[in-house]
């Protein structure tokens, strides 16, 4: 009877876990509508519908950096209906610039798995007389001196990182203008009331494609195959400025076993499904497949490699 006792409980996971998904699953993506997580997350969301066989809803949460929206799904039961759409900056960067987080951006989540990744590009006003990383050293340190602004998807985001990256590196000074996402702030760049934007290409292509924007570098290690006039970080000089910004799927800490499996490989169904990897491709995202256990292995890895470099350019807070 004891016994009986102490199993059930564990019956019952494993019999959930094997039912699982019998209702709609929430989908937080942690940032305002407009941006490229906004819409990666959206397609991935009914295309993960499509397989699983219940509706993955996708609900914005935005603000923080990512970090509002990861406070809701980490307050969530680790039970598979509530998960998030997650990258580097909310995972790593934004924990060591805002203090005070009701999380812990490790070990109060469960990483499930990967989509793809996405370079960042660094655009600029079409009014402003750069076209170069060269040019836009030498226009802030003379004619634009103390003139120039740079706008990003908020604290501790990609962008946000990019810029002090390069600020540092050429040795000028630009205000950051945090948004929250990168949609709303491409219309203050391209109007000109901020100079530039560091963003990655699939939320950039159409302002480039429009000539709405000037692309001046990618922040890969390779030029990407939609824009191969844009030069690389590394061919400008500044390799430091490299970043592979990765999309993925987590949840709640302590998820059962045989609901990540299922949710992982969901996610890749989906990817890998000709619709969405023809849409990726096109906005020069390339579709990036892990398992769970790899992915929380990227994760520590880029904490740590992300913690020394805020460190090292003085950006956390005590």
């Amino acid at each position: 009877m004891a016994y009986a006792a102490w199993a059930a409980p564990f019956a019952t996971a494993a019999e959930s876990a094997d039912q699982y998904p019998s209702k709609p699953i929430r989908l937080v993506i942690p940032y305002a509508t407009g941006g490229v997580s906004d819409a990666i997350g959206r397609m991935l969301a009914k295309s993960m519908g499509d397989v699983l066989g219940q509706p993955v809803v996708a609900e914005n949460r935005g603000g923080g950096g990512g970090t509002i929206g990861a406070a809701v799904v980490a307050a969530s039961p680790p039970d598979g209906y509530t998960i998030l759409l997650t990258s580097p900056p909310m995972v790593t960067v934004a924990p060591l610039l805002l203090k005070n987080l009701p999380y812990h951006a490790i070990n109060d989540f469960t990483a499930i798995g990967t989509l793809v990744t996405t370079p960042n590009i660094l655009v600029v006003n079409n009014d402003i007389p750069v076209k170069t990383l060269a040019e836009l050293g030498t226009y802030a340190k003379g004619e634009g001196r103390n003139k120039l602004s740079f706008a990003s998807a908020g604290p501790g985001s990609t962008g946000h990182l990019s810029g002090q990256i390069l600020q540092n590196a050429m040795g000028f000074v630009m205000t950051h203008v945090p948004y929250k996402s990168s949609g709303l702030a491409f219309p203050d760049v391209i109007s000109g009331r901020v100079s530039m934007v560091f963003d990655s290409l699939p939320s950039t292509i159409g302002y480039v494609r429009a000539g709405q924007v000037r692309p001046v570098v990618v922040m890969s290690s390779e030029r990407s195959s939609v824009l191969p006039d844009v030069p690389t970080a590394i061919e400008a000089g500044y390799p430091a400025a490299t970043m592979n910004f990765w999309m993925g799927i987590e949840g709640p800490a302590n998820m059962p076993p045989r609901i990540v499996e299922k949710l992982n490989a969901a996610i890749r169904k989906a990817v890998e499904s000709p619709e969405l990897r023809k849409h990726f491709t096109s906005v020069g995202a390339e579709p990036f497949l892990i398992s769970s256990a790899e992915f929380t292995e990227l994760r520590k890895k880029d904490a740590e490699r992300y913690r020394k470099l805020v460190r090292e350019m003085g950006l956390e807070r005590e």
